[in-house]
C-alpha cells in the first residue's frame, strides 16, 4: 500500500513524477501551472496514504486479507503489500476484483489504499481507466461507512489529476456533492471531497455541474477551520475563474461573517486565496447587476461585499498597506474595478 521505506519512499516518488513523460502529472501541473498563475487557480497534488506514527502505510500487519479464491488468492496478498511504484497490470487487475467482491471492510480501504498510491503514478492512472477501474472504485462512494468513503475520495483524487479520467469521473460530482454537503463539517471526509473537486474544477469543463453548492462552500468559508477554509477556496477560486459563472457566485446567499476572512490578521494562505476570488469576480466586463435576482440582493455575495453598508471598501484600505506584496497586488486588482 506504501512505500517501503519512509526516507526513501518520497524520493522514488519524486523521481517517477519526474519520468513520466510530458503526458504525465508533473507536465500537466506545468502546463496548467502558467494558465492559471494570474487567476490564482489551483489543483491538487498526488496524495500517499501514511501509517501511524507518520510513517508510510503499508498493507501488510497482522490484518486478514479476504482475497478471491483460485489462482488470484496468493496474488492478492502479495499485490496489497506491493509499493505503489511496482505494479503492472496485472496487480491492478487483481485489487481490483478484490474491491468488486470482497464485501470485507478492511480488505475495502487496503484495496483502495493501494490503488490510491498507485494513482500517484500517471502510467497507473491509464492503466485503472483502461481496465475499467474509475466505475469500481467510483461505486465505493455508495458504501455507507465513512472510512471507505473518505479512501475511495483519495484514490479518485489521484486519479482525477488525468484529464482523461476526469472526463469519466465527471459522472461522480453529484455524488461527491451530496456525500460532501451531509459530512461533518472540517472531517476528513469532507476535506477528501473538496480535494477531489478542487481537481475536477481546473477547467471550466464540469463546472456547471458543482454551481448548485457555491451556497454550501459559502457556509463552509465562514464556518470552517483554516484548512477547511483553505481546502474549499481553492475550489471557488477555480471557479471564479471563469467568467461564465461569475452571476451564480455573486448572487449565491452568503453570510455577512464572509467580511471577517479580509481583516489582516487572517491567515495569509487564507487571505490572499479570498482577495484572488474577488479580484477574479470584479474582473469580468459582464459583472452587472440582475434585477431578476432582486428578491435575493440582501442575502448575496454582491450584496454583502458591495452593498451600500459594506464595510469592503474600508477593509481594502487597510489591507492595501499589508506587508505581503502578493495581498497588495490583490487588492490593488479589485481596487482598480470599484466604482
Amino acid at each position: 500500500m506504501g512505500g517501503t521505506e519512509g526516507s526513501g519512499w518520497p524520493l522514488r516518488l519524486a523521481a517517477v513524477l519526474l519520468l513520466t513523460g510530458a503526458g504525465g502529472l508533473y507536465a500537466l501541473y506545468q502546463l496548467l501551472e502558467a494558465r492559471d498563475k494570474q487567476r490564482g487557480g489551483v489543483r491538487e497534488g498526488p496524495r500517499v496514504a501514511r501509517g501511524p506514527g507518520g510513517t508510510d502505510a503499508r498493507a501488510g500487519g497482522d490484518h486478514t486479507v479476504h482475497a478471491p479464491t483460485g489462482a488470484a488468492s496468493g496474488r492478492a496478498g502479495s499485490v496489497l503489500a506491493n509499493s505503489p511504484d511496482n505494479v503492472d497490470q496485472q496487480h491492478l487487475q487483481v485489487v481490483l476484483s478484490l474491491l468488486q467482491e470482497n464485501s470485507d471492510v478492511s480488505t475495502q480501504e487496503r484495496a483502495l489504499v493501494t490503488l490510491g498510491n498507485s494513482a500517484a503514478f500517471t502510467v497507473n492512472q491509464e492503466l485503472i481507466r483502461n481496465l475499467g477501474g474509475l466505475r469500481v472504485i467510483g461505486n465505493c462512494l455508495f458504501n455507507p461507512v465513512t472510512s471507505v468513503k473518505v479512501k475511495t475520495l483519495n484514490a479518485l483524487n489521484n486519479l482525477s489529476m488525468n484529464v482523461a479520467n476526469q472526463e469519466e469521473l465527471k459522472v461522480w460530482i453529484p455524488q461527491i456533492l451530496q456525500i460532501l454537503e451531509t459530512s461533518i463539517l472540517n472531517s476528513e471526509l469532507q476535506l477528501a471531497g473538496l480535494r477531489v473537486l478542487t481537481n475536477m474544477s481546473v477547467t471550466n469543463n464540469y463546472h456547471c455541474v458543482i454551481t448548485s453548492s457555491i451556497p454550501y462552500f459559502y457556509k463552509v468559508l465562514a464556518e470552517g477551520v483554516e484548512n477547511t477554509q483553505v481546502q474549499v477556496l481553492k475550489v471557488l477560486v477555480n471557479l471564479s475563474a471563469n467568467p461564465d459563472l461569475t452571476q451564480d457566485l455573486l448572487c449565491a446567499q452568503a453570510p455577512p461573517s464572509f467580511l471577517l476572512l479580509f481583516d489582516s490578521c487572517v491567515n495569509k494562505d487564507i487571505l490572499l486565496r479570498v482577495l484572488t476570488f474577488v479580484a477574479n469576480l470584479k474582473e469580468n466586463p459582464s459583472l452587472l447587476h440582475n434585477p431578476a435576482q432582486e428578491e435575493y440582493k440582501v442575502h448575496c455575495l454582491d450584496y454583502v461585499l458591495f452593498g451600500n453598508s459594506s464595510p469592503f471598501c474600508q477593509k481594502l484600505a487597510t489591507l492595501a498597506l499589508h506587508q505581503d506584496s502578493e495581498v497588495k497586488k490583490q487588492v490593488a486588482r479589485i481596487v482598480a474595478k470599484l466604482p
